[in-house]
């Protein structure tokens, strides 16, 4: 049985191009509509290896360019220029 709440990780093999300002722009309204409707996303970024968690956004960070995806079990920023790909939980 897959836990929900298990971590995803996945190695980058080959180089990562970077996401188109279209495909951006869908990634702001998800992220905004997580903010105010408080519904949860999953959010894909690059750091070492490809990261995938799902949560909350509670925080936007102006400042330092990262959201602020919370889950029970814990909190990441995300930096949005190291954002793949963010979508609704359904």
């Amino acid at each position: 049985m897959t836990l929900l709440y298990e971590h995803h990780y996945e190695e980058v093999m080959t180089h990562l191009t970077p996401v188109d300002s279209e495909a951006l722009a869908e990634m702001n309204v998800i992220i905004y509509d997580s903010v105010r409707k408080d519904y949860a996303v999953n959010v894909s970024w690059h750091e070492d290896c490809i990261r995938r968690e799902w949560g909350v956004v509670k925080d936007i960070d102006r400042i330092e360019n990262k959201i602020k995806l919370v889950r029970v079990d814990g909190v990441w920023w995300v930096p949005i220029e190291k954002m793949l790909q963010v979508e609704r939980v359904y």
